[in-house]
């Protein structure tokens, strides 16, 4: 999609010392990729320690072999 955006040089200066990018377009495309990517870990955080907190509450009052964390460890690393 083109587009027109009015870039803070300062920013764009400092960006481009921390990438590898040879164009703005590039350095752009490089900030929104690590914008969704740390998004995306931020979720993925959330929803675990919600799982956890649920998988917690449900098993209050059972005793386990191996802790809730374990638990949810082992069903991630499933295939």
């Amino acid at each position: 999609m083109r587009t027109n955006i009015d870039l803070n040089n300062e920013l764009l200066k400092e960006a481009k010392r921390y990438s590898y990018a040879r164009t703005k377009r590039a350095l752009v495309e490089e900030a929104l990729q690590t914008f969704v990517q740390v998004k995306a870990e931020q979720q993925r955080s959330q929803t675990y320690r919600d799982r956890v907190q649920k998988l917690d509450a449900r098993l209050a009052g059972i005793r386990l072999r191996e802790s809730p964390l374990a638990i949810l460890r082992q069903d991630r690393e499933r295939p």
